[in-house]
């Protein structure tokens, strides 16, 4: 017959047979990171930057002029439209007056009652 002890020490020695498998079982997997680190047939990357070279004052001038140009064309082009909508809206707004004036006209004169 098995005793409570004898239980207990058998639990103990599975227990630890447990943690010795997964030791074991750890440190092959830190062993095959090792090995893929060291033998892979890749050679290492490295962070790399791209080579900027220093600029002159001419080409600051030139980077500063263009855009100003773009700036002063956006500015033209805004004011350009700007006053094609108001032309635009001027003559629709003729229209809408004239028409009005006509159908007033024709319900005072030519409508027949």
């Amino acid at each position: 017959m098995t005793t409570p002890e004898d239980k207990e020490r058998e639990l103990q020695l599975r227990q630890a047979q447990l943690e010795a498998k997964e030791r074991e079982l750890r440190l092959r997997e830190l062993e095959n990171d090792i090995y893929r680190e060291h033998n892979s047939p890749e050679p290492p990357l490295y962070n790399t930057r791209k080579h900027h070279p220093q600029e002159n004052s001419m080409q600051k001038f030139g980077r500063k002029i263009v855009k100003f140009a773009k700036f002063a064309g956006f500015v033209v082009a805004g004011v350009a439209i700007i006053k094609v909508g108001f032309f635009v809206g001027m003559w629709i707004t003729y229209l809408v007056m004239t028409g009005i004036v006509a159908a007033i006209g024709y319900q005072i004169f030519l409508k027949d009652k």
